[in-house]
């Protein structure tokens, strides 16, 4: 095919045409070049053995598209991948300046290629290799996305997410005042320990914040505590850390739903004997809310559940290698 002829398939919105250009442009025998054109946007897909060099590639496409003075569409989209991964490294959209007007031909080609309602996104159009799995809103996950998801999991983190998760399912339901008098839970017994440590603090500080405050503090201590710490880590970009420091203050919730159900009963060993006073008892008594202490210690504990559980799918996710601990990734 001449070259005058290739340009006018390409000006008309052949797609091959434009790849083939657009090769050329690029002159790089290891780049592949994939075009699609949808939705009045130019999608431009270029892959190789290494990912390819943005700045060279985008300003080699722009130059191509200036000179032939393409008028199909007004939004270019271009990709660059590395052969065999499923998402492109980098993604740069620009808009054609001034573009020309289009020919009735191409505007009757764009009217073709809209008529059909698009099940797929325009990525997966230019690979269609890869097969939907599920979608979740806008986002369309493939077998090739959930295949790599898995490879990039580090085993270290995983396993110690693995761990925290365990616990979760199996610990959760040890949190009672039924099981807290057994003391059968090993693992929950040492952690009341340690939130304790926190607990007693709380009061000593918030004693000069009135009797109300100063009772409510040592709860209030030991989740804010593992809290601050969570914040700490993310406010650095330690996600992974500050993804699993939230399962601890999911824990210190479910700690304390006990004390709060113990309100009225008031049957838990307090530490410095029966002449101590309860804390949720009081709290509760001082805001006439003691007939709901079930009620309320429910309500906690499931908002630990649900922190939890949230912390876990954090954790999962930040155990991938391409996410570092000091840096978000996008």
């Amino acid at each position: 095919m001449k070259p005058s002829e290739l340009v006018d398939l390409a000006k008309q919105g052949d797609e091959r045409a434009i790849a083939t250009l657009l090769s050329q442009a690029v002159r790089d025998r290891n780049l592949t070049v994939k075009v699609l054109l949808r939705d009045d946007c130019l999608h431009i897909l270029l892959e190789a053995e290494l990912v390819p060099d943005q700045v060279m590639a985008v300003r080699r496409v722009r130059q191509c598209l200036v000179e032939l003075e393409f008028a199909i569409a007004s939004v270019v989209r271009l990709y660059g991948r590395q052969h065999g991964e499923a998402k492109p490294a980098w993604t740069v959209s620009f808009e054609q300046v001034n573009p020309p007007t289009a020919s009735p031909e191409a505007e009757r080609r764009t009217r073709q290629q809209l008529a059909p309602e698009q099940s797929t996104t325009p990525l997966q159009q230019i690979t269609p290799g890869a097969t939907p799995v599920f979608k979740i809103g806008s986002f369309t996950y493939t077998t090739d996305d959930l295949r790599n998801l898995v490879l990039k999991l580090n085993p270290l983190k995983v396993s110690f997410v693995i761990i925290l998760a365990l616990y979760g399912l199996f610990g959760a339901s040890s949190y009672t005042v039924e099981r807290f008098l057994e003391g059968s839970d090993s693992i929950m017994m040492f952690l009341h320990g340690v939130n304790l440590i926190f607990h007693e603090a709380g009061h000593v500080i918030f004693s000069f914040f009135g009797r109300f405050l100063h009772i409510l503090g040592g709860s209030l201590m030991q989740v804010l505590v593992p809290a601050g710490i969570a914040g700490y880590f993310f406010f650095h970009r330690q996600l992974y850390a500050g993804a699993l420091t939230l399962c601890w203050v999911a824990q210190n919730l479910w700690d304390v739903s006990i004390y709060i159900k113990d309100a009225q009963a008031r049957v838990l060993p307090l530490l410095g004997g029966e002449a101590v006073l309860h804390d949720w008892h009081f709290l509760l008594l001082d805001m006439n809310l003691l007939t709901k202490d079930q009620l309320i210690g429910n309500l906690v504990f499931w908002l630990g559940v649900l922190l939890y559980v949230a912390a876990i799918f954090a954790g999962f996710y930040c155990s991938q290698v391409g996410i570092a601990d000091d840096s978000f990734s996008e």
